[in-house]
């Protein structure tokens, strides 16, 4: 049963077709979990803190923990937050959520000044992926 499942997500090569599957196996909490958990994963190894990813996120303690035991013993994680940081769309969205980071970091605010944050990615040039 499960090569099956392994063989059928193997044959799926565009991410429309990726789109068209996972719509149809999975339900869009299942979807949305999944997305959160990916998102958790690059969070946490570009070393973003559990208070951050909790709040910018919204899941709970528990979830970032699980994901985190599992970055440090498998290598699916890095395997596919390494390959979606070469895409273009996908370092934009990153920039964004750090971003967003950047401006809800600022102790006793709750943004950061745009020109701030600006001034702060010029400076690392760094992104979550």
């Amino acid at each position: 049963m499960y090569e099956t499942f392994w063989e059928a997500i193997s044959k799926v090569k565009s991410k429309s077709e990726v789109q068209s599957f996972l719509s149809d196996l999975l339900s869009p909490v299942e979807r949305t979990m999944i997305a959160k958990r990916l998102a958790i994963a690059a969070l946490l190894l570009r070393g973003h803190g559990y208070e951050n990813i909790k709040d910018l996120l919204k899941v709970s303690g528990a979830t970032i923990a699980k994901v985190s035991a599992v970055i440090n013993t498998n290598t699916g994680y890095k395997m596919v937050v390494n390959k979606i940081a070469t895409s273009e769309s996908t370092r934009e969205f990153w920039q964004d959520v750090e971003n967003l980071l950047y401006r809800m970091s600022a102790p006793g605010r709750v943004f950061l000044p745009e020109e701030t944050v600006k001034y702060k990615l010029k400076h690392k040039r760094k992104t979550l992926v």
